[in-house]
């Protein structure tokens, strides 16, 4: 692997994606450990590919089959830009959502993307992860326009 730095045999470093991940803050946070009861329920649509996302396992194929992944650029990647997606589409998730749009519009984000579609092909899982880039740049986009007209 090239993008990542080895440390040793068979073992890399892939602080990289844990960084992306941390600067799209992909997660939910929650006020506390206790039991908050059932959460908010996903439409049926949402939910199945909503599941195909979350099948993502950080194995980094991804950044290393894309081109626009290296030591040149500040390109995020296409794992954090899909988990962006996952995280926007629940309910719960979604009251970080201009958070993580102003994180993909940032240097580094999704400007960075190419569509070669490498990652993909590449993704062991099948993760539809240029659909998510599609569906990330139009997000962004529709943002700054809300943005730029509450100005």
């Amino acid at each position: 692997m090239s993008t990542f730095p080895v440390v040793r045999d068979l073992v890399i470093n892939r602080e990289r994606m844990f960084a992306a991940l941390k600067k799209v803050k992909a997660w939910i946070p929650i006020d506390g450990t206790y039991d908050l009861g059932p959460g908010p329920r996903l439409a049926e649509s949402k939910r199945q590919w909503a599941y195909e996302l979350s099948k993502c396992m950080t194995c980094g194929v991804c950044l290393e089959s894309c081109p626009n992944v290296n030591d040149k650029t500040t390109f995020i990647g296409p794992v954090a830009i899909s988990q962006v997606r996952l995280f926007n589409t629940h309910p719960t998730g979604e009251m970080n959502k201009h958070e993580r749009l102003e994180a993909l519009m940032e240097d580094g984000g999704i400007e960075g993307r190419g569509n070669s579609q490498n990652c993909v092909r590449s993704c062991p899982k099948g993760i539809p992860l240029t659909t998510s880039i599609a569906a990330m740049n139009l997000e962004t986009t529709k943002h700054l326009f809300k943005k730029w007209l509450s100005m």
